[in-house]
């Protein structure tokens, strides 16, 4: 739970990190540069869904992955690299989808949401 709300406080304020507990300020999750670059939505955030429907592994090191943006959004399918994370997928959703605000939340298949501090989890 601290960790979410130092996270919180970086993304209002990249300043806050100078005052957050020692024992934190090693995770890279939460150096400001990091936070800027997540584009998972943190509870209670104004963002949309975007929902993966599902994830398979796909040719060599790939996971093809279907999302669909919204509540009517149509799905679309992803390829990505089996390294990547479930941060770099929320920020091609972003821009494929020229976001506004630039964060969306995402759920797994199983309908889970995902955590910002999830970003660095790897899609396989």
């Amino acid at each position: 739970q601290e960790r979410e709300l130092v996270f919180e406080a970086v993304r209002q304020n990249g300043e806050a990190f100078r005052s957050a507990p020692r024992s934190l300020r090693g995770d890279p999750l939460l150096h400001p540069a990091s936070v800027e670059r997540n584009c998972l939505a943190g509870p209670g955030c104004r963002a949309p869904v975007a929902r993966i429907s599902a994830m398979h592994a796909g040719p060599g090191h790939s996971v093809e992955i279907r999302v669909a943006l919204g509540l009517g959004g149509s799905e679309v399918s992803f390829e990505c690299d089996a390294c990547q994370t479930l941060g770099d997928l929320a920020r091609e959703v972003v821009k494929r989808n020229s976001v506004d605000g630039g964060l969306v939340h995402v759920t797994l298949p199983c309908g889970a949401r995902c955590s910002p501090l999830e970003a660095n989890t790897p899609l396989a």
